[in-house]
This record gives structure tokens, sequence and C-alpha cells, in this order.
């Protein structure tokens, strides 16, 4: 799907569309205390030739014995 927006514009365009949901994330294991998961879609800025997907960085808890979400990333690559 293409679509054309405002920069400002795309966080509430992106966060309203239904299809996306379905779309499945990818996971970068960094270490194995450490791992970034990264949304399935991503956002091409045409003008800037630049690619950004959102992720998540994950630290190890081990009380819990699973990955919790520690902060919020942007990952952005150049090209589509």
């Amino acid at each position: 799907m293409n679509k054309r927006y405002r920069l400002g514009e795309i966080e509430e365009a992106v966060s309203e569309m239904e299809e996306l949901i379905d779309i499945e994330d990818d996971i970068a294991e960094i270490d194995d205390d450490f791992q970034i998961v990264v949304s399935g879609w991503s956002v091409y800025v045409e003008s800037l030739n630049l690619t950004l997907r959102q992720g998540i960085a994950c630290v190890w808890d081990a009380e819990e014995g699973l990955f919790m979400p520690d902060f919020d990333v942007t990952i952005v690559y150049e090209g589509n």
C-alpha cells in the first residue's frame, strides 16, 4: 500500500491501520541478555530516501524468565 503523509502525521496514521496488526515482528538477538523486537512493517520517506521501523529493546529478566521491554527504538536505514 502506498500513501503519502506529512512526516508529522505518520505516527497517528500508522496507529489507525488495522491491516498492520497481523504483520509479524522480527527479533534481532543482540546477545543472551538483550534483543530488539522490530516491527514487521516499515515507513519509507521518499524525500529523504530513508526507511523507518519501530522497535522495542528488551532485556532478559532472570526473575520472570523472559525478555521484558526496556525502551523504544526507531530503526533508520537508507533506501527502500
